[in-house]
């Protein structure tokens, strides 16, 4: 009997170990599992940037099932090339309206192609994906059209300059003079060749000197006299009107893509017309790809998300990659492995790296980004 009962107590003893065990399992797997639950449910100020579609510009793409060049000009002489010219974009994961959770954020942390970054780098307070977009949308527009009188420019074609009255602000030095549509013709006597033409007579004139504008309005030339003043908080003259700045090109240029938006691939858009428009092949079959904006006078202007393209074109096998030299100072510490980087300032220095590059020659590289960034990459590549 006493053996009996000292089997039962042994059995009960046992199972309400177990049941202990059981129960320190759960509140184990509970402390683990809801944390990971909230971090998946609650939204993060973060966005994801990393590398997103490359494009060849000397390539076709298909668009609503049909296949069209990238580039083309459909009244202009034209040369056969080869190789690969791509532009590079960056995805921006996340959104105002779309945020990221997270624990959607963590595979970012272990891949170095991608970063994390608050929306408020992309986003400014109450705007949305539609907003952006649409701004993107038109900066793209206006930059095709950039790179077009850029790249005539650069062969050697005459390219006038339209400029415009988009905007005029209230209470300023434009106000009641100038409208919405006029066309800005003469400055002072003297064609305005170019916005930074306008911009410095602007400056040089100072703070309440006239100045005589000849402008066309609905069809009729007008002589027009307004004193540029300093707005509040700025420090230089302006008119108080936003110009819009269009070009009367030698050719019609088609540009096809879909989902791509912004100004930064202005650089390669010129590289390629400039390609199609010279004779003999610029890249003689190396794959060349880049990044940078493109001002009407061959400028290349700096871009966002330098790290994301790099990896991009490191991808994408490129043998040479064009980036601004405005953009030196984002040059990361870890460039892709045996990505060979020519930092440029102009269409022209763009073009010379890649005939460089082209023919074997060695092109000038991180060093011209100076020492600092050259010894920092070096180490780590």
């Amino acid at each position: 009997m006493g053996q009996h009962n000292g089997s039962t107590r042994s059995l009960a003893e046992r199972r309400s170990s177990e049941d202990r065990g059981r129960s320190r399992r759960v509140w184990v797997i509970g402390a683990i599992a809801i944390p990971v639950l909230l971090a998946g449910a609650i939204p993060s100020p973060y966005v994801i940037e990393r590398p997103g579609p490359v494009v060849d510009t000397l390539g076709d793409v298909t668009i609503d099932d049909a296949v069209e060049p990238v580039v083309s000009f459909p009244d202009a002489q034209t040369y056969p090339t080869s190789g690969t010219l791509n532009l590079l974009t960056v995805q921006v994961l996340g959104s105002p309206d779309q945020r990221r959770s997270w624990l959607s954020l963590m595979p970012a942390v272990f891949d170095p192609s991608q970063r994390i970054a608050p929306l408020t780098d992309f986003f400014r307070e109450g705007e949305t994906s539609d907003d952006r977009d649409a701004q993107n949308t038109a900066l793209m527009a206006s930059s095709q059209t950039t790179a077009a009188a850029a790249a005539f420019r650069e062969v050697g074609a005459d390219v006038g300059v339209v400029l415009s009255v988009a905007q005029v602000a209230d209470d300023s030095a434009a106000d009641g003079v100038l409208e919405p549509g006029d066309r800005l013709v003469e400055l002072d006597g003297d064609s305005i060749t170019s916005f930074a033409m306008l911009r410095e007579r602007t400056i040089a004139s100072g703070a309440g000197a006239p100045l005589r504008l000849g402008i066309e309005r609905g069809g009729a030339s007008l002589d027009v006299e307004l004193a540029p003043t300093i707005p509040e908080g700025g420090e230089e003259p302006l008119i108080g009107a936003t110009i819009a700045t269009d070009f009367e090109l030698p050719s019609e240029v088609d540009i096809n893509l879909e989902d791509i938006g912004g100004p930064s691939a202005g650089m390669v858009f010129s590289l390629a017309m400039y390609d199609r428009l010279t004779p003999g092949g610029m890249l003689d079959g190396i794959t060349v790809s880049g990044t940078g904006t493109m001002a009407d006078t061959g400028e290349v202007g700096p871009i966002g998300g330098l790290e994301q393209k790099m990896w991009a074109a490191s991808r994408a096998e490129s043998d040479l990659f064009l980036m601004p030299l405005g953009n030196c100072a984002e040059v990361p510490a870890r460039v892709p492995d045996g990505l060979r980087v020519a930092p440029v300032a102009s269409l022209a220095e763009a073009i010379d790296a890649v005939e460089a590059a082209a023919a074997g020659e060695a092109t000038v590289g991180m060093e011209r980004c100076g020492a600092e960034v050259s010894a920092r990459t070096q180490s780590t590549t």
